[in-house]
């Protein structure tokens, strides 16, 4: 049972320090209210302007329409009760009535446009340039909890905010229109009659706003149950936890943390609406109070004489939308503030400032390529250790190098710092002598084929993941060529499709699931498609049977051959056919050399050596039967 937390009384106290914070977090917001506003508009412009003239316009049909529908209750009115010429009288409705036909025709073909094709087309467009940021930004920036906070603020602003703020600029400029409308004919009648509308209005805002701010004051409590709620159900109806979740029996767990996280978010949804609801009456009092002070007034007019009968449908008409037209306005400004800070998520994630070069760089080498490791420290994000601790070696022409090690020591993280996906702590990295740094490191990557441990399938034909391109521009001679090198070729002729058979099952209703082993000998022949000069494979073989993984050492010599390559491994057995082996211990070189070396040194490397191989001789087998 989740501990029900008793709603804080709103003090002046409370009030100005909320609001305190609320302004020290918009202090540092980099975009102004403005500035955000022309930025959504530029952005509206150019992907559709047709969309941006039907919101600048598209207010008048709507609010045009709401003022000829008081006119046309009107002289309906008078026409029943024949207090003018009935012809007059049937003309002005027939007029109204086909004018207000028009507008409701153009306002529908204004919405049905904006909504389904301007939106879309929109949102597309500000989710394309935070797609094209995560992709392209520093890979470290990727693994931080900060920058991914960032990010989710960033997608709901792109798809959501930004839309709805070209929406409400339609709807302000509507407010406007109206205002200026309702104001003059209720004038007529009595300049005071505004303000016996207008001020409970602002009132019933403030009012709101203050039962708003409770609300975003204690948002920090419920967002944790938020996210716990999201991840439950994400996870439930993630393929990959399918197979776990009916061998360990976890929908009957995950059904428990999904009531906990339930029951904690309901808590404060009931304290909320509790909150809610005394506000929501007192802000009706106050608005029925101006209602009744106004249509008072109208009903005292009509029992004077001084309005008749049509007169008093219109000024009761506009007494309502007047209301509305005012609360709306004086809550444009807190409306439009919330969308700036939420758009300026966005344009922060965007100018997130990237370490790695990404403007002009050095021509890279054409033939030669030599990376060195020169007093080279890394520590990941918010770690308290360094995981790689100065290193130093140099990878040259056409050199076969392995990593070992046990789990941990870092020799993934070596690989990523080697590839430019990271950047060192402390150090540098050299290519050709020249730091990493000063060479684009877009074009840096062109050098690197990479198989990594975790591999992700595209939602695509076979062919395709493997050439990064649509089946049409892959070279198909090379695809075979690879897809042999790899081990993959007789599994995809097997298929019906052969290399255009899908992948993704969930999405495709033809696709196929790959093993663990065919994934990463699909992996291997995209690394080799891409025909990079320096090759890294990390743990190729874990998830290959015997066979398969003495196939691929036997295939390594052919298709490293001419390049440069590193090869991480937790089987010594492997390292056989290195030029080199570098043993890394606790981020540190414990050990370089051969594998003779290594043997006749008698050291770590051959402890381990010894120790993998007397689980595979005659005597040790022997032991277990």
């Amino acid at each position: 049972m989740v501990k029900r937390v008793k709603i804080a009384k709103y003090t002046k106290e409370k009030n100005k320090a909320a609001w305190a914070k609320y302004n020290a977090e918009r202090a540092e917001r980099k975009y102004g209210l403005w500035d955000n506003l022309r930025y959504v508009f530029s952005q509206a412009w150019k992907v559709d302007k047709f969309m941006v003239l039907m919101i600048f316009t598209g207010f008048l049909f709507d609010y045009g329409l709401e003022i000829a529908a008081m006119f046309t209750d009107k002289y309906v009115v008078e026409l029943v009760l024949g207090e003018q010429s009935r012809y007059k009288l049937a003309a002005i409705v027939i007029g109204l009535l086909i004018g207000g036909r028009v507008l409701v025709w153009f306002s529908s073909i204004a919405y049905t446009y904006n909504w389904w094709v301007g939106s879309f087309r929109f949102r597309r467009h500000m989710k394309d340039i935070l797609v094209k940021k995560n992709i392209y930004t520093d890979y470290e920036n990727n693994e931080k909890t900060s920058v991914n906070d960032a990010l989710s603020k960033a997608h709901y602003a792109s798809e959501n905010v930004a839309y709805d703020t070209l929406y409400n600029v339609k709807q302000l400029l509507g407010n406007i229109f109206a205002f200026a409308a309702l104001g003059g004919i209720l004038s007529f009648l009595s300049p005071v009659m505004i303000l016996l509308v207008a001020v409970p209005s602002f009132i019933s805002y403030k009012i709101n706003r203050r039962k708003m701010m409770w609300i975003w004051n204690m948002a920090d409590n419920w967002q944790n149950y938020d996210r716990q709620l999201e991840y439950i159900h994400s996870a439930a109806s993630n393929i990959s936890y399918a197979k776990d979740m009916r061998i360990f029996n976890l929908p009957r767990f995950f059904k428990q943390v999904l009531d906990r996280s339930f029951a904690g978010r309901l808590n404060w949804y009931e304290q909320q609406d509790e909150w809610s609801f005394r506000h929501d009456v007192l802000e009706q009092i106050v608005m029925w109070t101006g209602y009744f002070c106004a249509y008072g007034y109208v009903v005292y007019k009509v029992f004077t004489g001084n309005i008749g009968a049509g007169d008093c449908v219109l000024y009761f008409n506009a007494i309502s939308l007047l209301s509305a037209t005012v609360y709306n306005l004086v809550g444009s400004y807190s409306g439009f503030q919330w969308s700036s800070d939420n758009i300026s998520y966005a344009r922060e994630y965007c100018d997130l400032p990237d370490k790695t070069n990404r403007g002009e760089g050095e021509p890279l080498p054409k033939n030669d390529y030599e990376i060195e490791f020169r007093n080279v420290s890394y520590t990941y994000y918010k770690a308290d250790e360094p995981t790689i601790k100065n290193l130093s070696f140099t990878l040259r022409k056409g050199e076969r190098l392995a990593l070992v090690g046990l789990n941990g020591a870092g020799k993934t993280t070596l690989i990523k710092l080697m590839c430019g996906l990271y950047d060192p702590t402390e150090g540098e990295i050299l290519l050709n002598g020249k730091p990493v740094n000063a060479y684009n490191r877009d074009e840096y990557f062109t050098l690197f084929s990479a198989v990594f441990q975790d591999i992700n399938e595209l939602p695509v034909s076979i062919a395709e993941n493997i050439s990064g391109e649509s089946y049409e521009r892959t070279d198909k001679e090379k695809l075979t060529r690879c897809m042999k090198q790899a081990g993959l070729y007789e599994k995809v002729m097997d298929l019906p499709e052969k290399e255009k058979t899908h992948l993704v099952r969930s999405l495709y209703d033809d696709a196929i699931e790959l093993s663990g082993g065919q994934k990463q000998k699909m992996a291997l022949a995209k690394a080799l498609y891409k025909d990079a000069p320096i090759l890294l494979l990390d743990e190729p073989t874990a998830a290959l049977d015997p066979m398969a993984e003495q196939e691929m050492y036997l295939n390594y010599a052919n298709f490293s051959e001419g390049k440069a390559s590193v090869f991480i491994s937790h089987r010594l057995a492997s390292t056989r056919f290195c030029d080199r082996i570098i043993m890394l211990e606790n981020g540190e070189i414990a050990e370089t050399g051969t594998h003779g070396e290594l043997m006749k040194a008698g050291g770590k490397y051959a402890e381990l050596y010894e120790l993998q191989s007397s689980y595979y001789n005659d005597k040790a087998v022997n032991e277990y039967e």
